[in-house]
């Protein structure tokens, strides 16, 4: 009776999942007012100021390791920015660089230089400070369950959730049916920033990422 039991229970658990997952995009997918816009700077505060370095504490959990230091994001010539993340006693742990729409790592301490991981992080990056979402198209929709969200063209299952500021309060990325990211923004009316940026990544390299500003 035993031995029947769990194969049951591993089939009611992963039925609840894909049904949940399902549910979650499906919030997205029903829209009853979308139009077609381009997002610009306007349309939404970015997360990155190009005219200063941006000082974030940071904490990352990746491969049953618990990283914290410094993440420096500053803009080193008219193309290309840097992400660099310092350990609390200095270590240098990456520098990646956006340049040409394009994001590559410069430096990796070796320990990480795993090429799944560093694609993961890359990719992470990118998308929480937001340096591939300006300039592109994006349907604009309003339903029951957000007051507006993009749904940014050429990514498959993309949605950015806005709230009533005009500040970004979500980012709910899938792989299909199932979220493959969530990230989580706290943001600052009064000086149109982002005080902090909490990001999950579930998949086969399971990534939790905060990022707290120091002003």
């Amino acid at each position: 009776m035993h031995q029947l039991r769990k194969p049951y229970l591993l089939l009611s658990s992963l039925f609840l999942f894909v049904f949940f997952s399902s549910c979650k995009i499906s919030k997205f997918k029903h829209s009853k007012e979308c139009h077609r816009v381009l997002i610009t700077k306007q349309t939404f505060p970015p997360v990155i100021n190009k005219a200063i370095a941006s000082k974030y504490k940071g904490s990352i959990d990746v491969l049953k390791n618990h990283l914290t230091g410094i993440v420096i994001v500053k803009q080193t010539d008219s193309v290309s920015t840097h992400i660099i993340f310092v350990t609390e006693i200095g270590m240098k742990m990456f520098d990646f660089e956006w340049k040409n729409n394009e994001m590559k790592a410069v430096y990796v301490f070796e320990p990480l230089n795993k090429l799944t991981l560093i694609n993961s992080l890359l990719t992470n990056f990118k998308q929480m400070l937001l340096l591939d979402v300006f300039d592109k198209n994006a349907a604009l929709c309003r339903n029951k369950h957000f007051s507006s969200y993009y749904e940014l063209e050429g990514y498959k299952y993309r949605y950015i959730v806005t709230d009533s500021l005009k500040g970004i309060s979500a980012q709910n990325i899938f792989n299909k049916n199932k979220k493959s990211c969530f990230i989580n923004y706290t943001f600052i009316p009064e000086t149109k920033t982002y005080s902090q940026i909490k990001c999950t990544q579930f998949g086969l390299v399971k990534i939790r990422t905060e990022l707290n500003k120091v002003e």
